[in-house]
């Protein structure tokens, strides 16, 4: 059976079979993001943590949509130093997984369901894209529920 990240990798690796600097500047962007809405749901109980909360949301959400948005040309930021960067990606999948275990949450059946509504955009195994170049939901696109796998 193959387990969650080779089929997330896999993944990426049909939807976009050509890694280019511009590929990886849009991931990053996406990534920001992300953590971005993560900290959306997080709420300071005093106002300096709020005010932290709040700083730190717009600024990712700014440099997420910044990285995304600006693919007509490679924005400057490189990788500096592949093994780290490599150890901070492998730290931050440790850590989301001990966030969710804290907040007594199943992770790993979540993350399943997130990779097969991945899975169900596509249209016989292939990525299909829209006209701006995002990959389009196919026909067969489902969102995955996630409410079971919370507390």
């Amino acid at each position: 059976m193959k387990s969650l990240i080779n089929s997330i990798y896999d993944w990426f690796a049909e939807a976009y079979p050509k890694k280019t600097p511009k590929t990886l500047q849009v991931q990053m962007g996406v990534h920001f993001e992300e953590v971005a809405e993560m900290i959306s749901t997080l709420k300071g109980y005093d106002e300096d943590t709020q005010a932290l909360l709040d700083a730190a949301y717009g600024a990712l959400d700014d440099l997420g949509t910044y990285l995304k948005k600006n693919t007509y040309v490679v924005c400057d930021v490189r990788i500096g130093e592949h093994t780290e960067f490599l150890d901070a990606l492998c730290d931050q999948t440790v850590t989301a997984i001990g966030c969710a275990y804290h907040a007594g949450m199943d992770i790993n059946s979540a993350l399943k369901q997130v990779d097969d509504s991945n899975y169900s955009k596509f249209v016989d195994g292939k990525a299909i894209f829209d006209e701006n170049g995002k990959i389009a939901k196919g026909p067969d696109y489902f969102k995955p529920v996630l409410k079971p796998f919370t507390r």
